[in-house]
């Protein structure tokens, strides 16, 4: 009889725990989600062909195939050249590949802006500096899995003097599966950024086509980047030129 009792209380802990809030509201995170993490040129190359077909299948449906496209070179440059320093590593490779499967797919890509639509990338950087957690501890949750491991004892100790082996090995198993389903919520609630983990950088790449004062198409994704890699996809400032006169 006892085993039973020590067992209601350890489900009605459990219940505890289920339903242990605070009574202000807290900040949620959303539902859980997944996100891509751009780290590689080939990656680069993916987003390109990509992007390359949306535009294709955009220029069909709005009846401008036959439409020349003028991609714009992520200086603002004309005829496609960017002086040194002036475009980041991620800019000058994105714009040559999708140069490449524009040209693969056969649309018709123009070297001036006179009489073509205009194709724009931009980049933009997001560093979040707070440390981001996956899932939150509710309140109350170490206590209520302390009490619950004292009630799990005592439900292991009836079952060995007053139920035999066989409660024994019941209780056991009991304690093994809660102890599983503690061991998934607690590190689901607990995972961290780190050297594998969730990074502080993300990238918002958005391409847009115009005719004249029209969009006829805008894409945007998101991606995790390195830390390190953040450079890739920013300008670099301008070169300061330093004169050096005699004394």
């Amino acid at each position: 009889m006892k085993v039973f009792v020590r067992f209601a209380f350890v489900l009605l802990t459990l219940c505890f725990l289920a339903g242990c809030y605070s009574q202000t509201p807290k900040p949620v995170t959303y539902k859980y989600s997944k996100q891509q993490k751009m780290q590689a040129a080939h990656h680069w190359d993916i987003l390109a062909e990509d992007v390359a077909e949306q535009i294709r299948l955009t220029l069909t449906q709005a009846g401008y195939l036959s439409q020349p496209v003028y991609v714009q070179p992520p200086c603002g440059a004309p005829f496609g050249e960017c002086a040194p320093h002036e475009e980041a590593p991620f800019g000058e490779g994105f714009y040559d590949l999708m140069l490449t499967h524009l040209v693969n797919k056969n649309i018709n890509v123009a070297i001036q802006r006179e009489k073509a639509l205009i194709v724009k990338t931009k980049a933009q950087v997001v560093y979040h500096r707070e440390k981001r957690l996956t899932r939150h501890f509710r309140p109350g949750l170490i206590s209520g899995v302390a009490t619950l491991a004292a009630g799990l004892a005592w439900v292991i100790r009836d079952a060995r003097v007053y139920g035999g082996w066989k409660d024994e090995g019941l209780a056991w198993t009991a304690a093994a599966l809660t102890g599983a389903v503690l061991w998934d919520t607690t590190t689901g609630m607990s995972t961290k950024e780190g050297p594998s983990g969730v990074p502080h950088s993300e990238v918002i790449i958005t391409t847009s086509i115009r005719d004249y004062n029209a969009y006829l198409m805008r894409k945007t994704d998101i991606y995790y980047i390195n830390d390190a890699d953040y450079w890739h996809y920013q300008t670099p400032p301008p070169v300061q030129v330093i004169d050096v006169r005699d004394s």
